[in-house]
């Protein structure tokens, strides 16, 4: 991924219709025009997104699937083409300002530079979270000063994020690593070990980023939507995509389930919509088949939870210790298939990743193998700083006197943040694993 001068020229390109698609569509009154406009601007965005993400995704299946039928063993056709940094964050959000304007929720932006300046806004553009034109738009035309800025807030955030980041992610990176490289290296006990470390890696690498372009966009008087909840404190799927990646779980409903029809109409219609959504949402992840599969999962345990609750969970009523019991096996068996399921997000290929599913499910002996103490050490840490971030943050919030509130608290905190992220931090950076998306 990188920028060329070609891909500078696209997006300048697709500011300028975006932005005068939107005028002339607030502008008009003929519902014809408006939506000749909208479909110019949804081909533009999604048709850059198409080529420079997808082209070769396709090919390389044209290219298996005339391997599978030509006794020549078919072609092998590729194109030289370099996905540039964030595309698919920047096209959502080119899409939600004129899909908004073409509804009626929000006016266009009278100034094109306003526009250009939602549109490449640096924090959050490259991984998000996607920001949406009627949030972001309307805090240009406040006058924030230097003294409406809350330091502190931004602080905290961006020193958690790193904190995720450098001490958690890239930590436990290599451990995820290894498994990912050569599976059949590894049992059952050291696949799961390895898949749990990737759980913990992308979530701490992934929520790490949103927290920083949060803390980043503060210290310019701007307020991003927080992006994660605790999502692996979630008691079903549902729940999950609740808490995980908000601003693209809400983006696909808001944008492509509801249009779909939503809940509306038959049970059966709802349950096709979900799975339209989950499956685009995966392949939106990338251009890969293992994406796809990811996607589907999700929305097949998306249907079963829902027909769950519909047909056999409200006929029960539990006491509490009972419920206690159920909520504890319900997180159990969420978190269980979140984690198998990133195996499909992570591996390169399908066939490495049906090989890390058998290891894990059908019980196969480790030779040797001791889990490494980084994990657990890394494991308690996160659930340690987790616990105590959240509580930190709500102190701050409810209570402006409280002791956590103090700026020189305050400070000795990151101090220490700082001193331990240096002390145990990677030498060699890792990039961030939503950079390629």
């Amino acid at each position: 991924m990188s920028w060329n001068p070609t891909f500078i020229v696209l997006i300048l390109f697709s500011t300028l219709v975006d932005f005068y698609a939107g005028k002339e569509i607030h502008a008009t009154k003929s519902q014809r025009k408006k939506r000749f406009l909208l479909i110019i601007s949804l081909v533009v965005n999604l048709g850059f997104l198409a080529y420079f993400k997808y082209t070769n995704f396709f090919l390389d299946s044209i290219n298996q699937i005339s391997g599978i039928v030509s006794e020549n063993g078919g072609t092998n056709f590729f194109l030289d083409i370099v996905l540039p940094v964030g595309i698919s964050f920047y096209t959502f959000q080119s899409l939600c300002y004129t899909i908004d304007i073409f509804y009626g929720k929000m006016k266009p932006s009278k100034n094109i530079f306003e526009f250009s300046l939602y549109i490449s806004f640096f924090p959050q553009l490259v991984a998000g979270p996607i920001v949406r034109a009627r949030d972001f738009i309307p805090q240009l035309k406040k006058n924030t000063f230097f003294t409406d800025i809350n330091f502190q807030l931004a602080a905290n955030y961006f020193i958690m994020g790193l904190v995720k980041k450098v001490l958690i992610a890239d930590n436990i990176a290599p451990i995820s690593d290894a498994l990912f490289s050569d599976p059949s290296q590894y049992g059952t006990l050291s696949t799961w070990v390895g898949v749990m470390a990737y759980s913990i890696q992308i979530y701490c690498d992934f929520s790490g980023y949103s927290d920083m372009a949060i803390g980043v966009a503060a210290l310019f008087g701007f307020k991003l939507m927080e992006n994660f909840n605790m999502p692996y404190t979630a008691s079903n799927v549902t729940d999950f995509w609740r808490k995980w990646h908000i601003s693209l779980s809400t983006w696909l409903r808001d944008y492509l389930f509801i249009p779909l029809g939503g809940s509306r109409g038959k049970e059966q219609t709802y349950y096709r919509n979900l799975m339209i959504t989950m499956l685009l949402g995966g392949l939106w992840h990338g251009a890969s088949w293992n994406f796809v599969v990811w996607g589907g999962l999700h929305g097949l345990a998306l249907i079963a939870h829902k027909l769950y609750k519909t047909h056999v969970s409200a006929k029960f009523q539990f006491g509490n210790l009972a419920s206690s019991v159920y909520r504890l096996a319900s997180w159990a068996v969420t978190m269980v298939f979140v984690s198998a399921t990133w195996v499909f997000f992570r591996a390169q290929t399908f066939s490495d990743s049906w090989s890390i599913i058998k290891n894990m499910f059908l019980f196969k002996k480790s030779i040797d193998y001791q889990i490494p103490i980084e994990f657990l050490l890394l494991l308690l840490i996160m659930v340690i700083a987790h616990y105590f971030g959240v509580r930190f943050f709500n102190k701050i919030e409810q209570n402006k006197n409280h002791v956590f509130s103090n700026p020189y608290i305050q400070a000795a905190i990151w101090g220490l943040a700082m001193f331990i992220v240096l002390l145990f931090g990677q030498d060699d950076n890792q990039a961030f694993i939503y950079f390629q998306f």
